[in-house]
């Protein structure tokens, strides 16, 4: 069984350097991105170690897995309830976006740890902000341009 599952997982990430960051991002749009930074923004506007925990262990999955944590949640439910096509792997912007975001968590949690003093639902609204930043930036930057 285990022997499955690593092949499986070498298979994914060879799947993986494959596609383009742009529509990794397309992928990310669908479930995973939205879901996140929901978890991302209450576990840092309630200021809550436990849920905070949880999104730095979905974030260092989507670091060293092939796909998403949720992209696997995805792929698991909603394939089956609506017929959408399942997402076959993830470019490397997602190890860019997870990285970026397990810094986010550690920098929210020093905050709190030392005590200081710092309005989290300001952080909270800035992750969210920065977020969506990214998101545009790799759809936008990443496809073809129409030059004059």
């Amino acid at each position: 069984m285990l022997d499955n599952i690593i092949r499986s997982l070498k298979a994914q990430w060879v799947v993986c350097k494959t596609i383009s960051d742009r529509r990794s991002v397309l992928y990310g749009i669908r479930f995973s991105y939205p879901l996140y930074i929901v978890i991302v923004f209450l576990g840092t506007a309630t200021e809550n170690p436990v849920i905070l925990l949880i999104a730095a262990l979905i974030a260092l999955g989507g670091r060293l897995l092939p796909l998403h944590p949720l992209d696997y949640v995805y792929n698991a439910f909603v394939p089956a309830l609506t017929g959408a096509a399942k997402i076959p792997g993830r470019g490397s912007e997602l190890q860019v976006s997870s990285m970026i975001a397990l810094l986010f968590i550690f920098l929210t949690i020093t905050i709190k740890v030392l005590q200081i003093p710092f309005n989290f639902s300001v952080l909270a609204i800035l992750y969210v902000l920065s977020s969506v930043f990214f998101i545009v930036r790799f759809l936008a930057g990443s496809g073809p341009r129409n030059r004059p």
